[in-house]
């Protein structure tokens, strides 16, 4: 009868020590100094997020969680506005904003 109880105790200690699930990786901050890369013709910091210009070809957007997207110029658009995936980047003579097609806009600062 008292055979068990060891084994009860080894299954206890196993189960214990069972490894701690690795914690998720911290979000890397977003550069958001000047934009090294000839290309670019103007960058934006925009809340958090990253908005670099090709003329008026594509823009790159750094979201804050550090995924990519690239969005297309608008041709003959008022403000300039750059539209695809569910974003719009737009540059007005007062504001310049991301925007999400649900509505959801953040301002846009120049990054110097």
């Amino acid at each position: 009868m008292r055979t068990w109880i060891p084994c009860a105790i080894a299954a206890v200690a196993l189960v214990a020590c069972k490894p701690a699930e690795t914690p998720p990786a911290a979000n890397k901050a977003i550069d958001m100094s000047p934009s090294k890369d000839p290309a670019v013709t103007a960058s934006y910091e925009c809340e958090g997020h990253r908005v670099d210009v090709f003329g008026q070809n594509y823009a790159r957007i750094t979201l804050s969680d550090a995924r990519t997207v690239t969005i297309d110029y608008v041709p003959n658009s008022r403000p300039p506005s750059y539209m695809d995936r569910g974003l719009r980047f737009a540059i007005g003579e007062r504001a310049v904003m991301l925007i999400q097609n649900d509505g959801e806009a953040v301002n846009c600062a120049p990054i110097r």
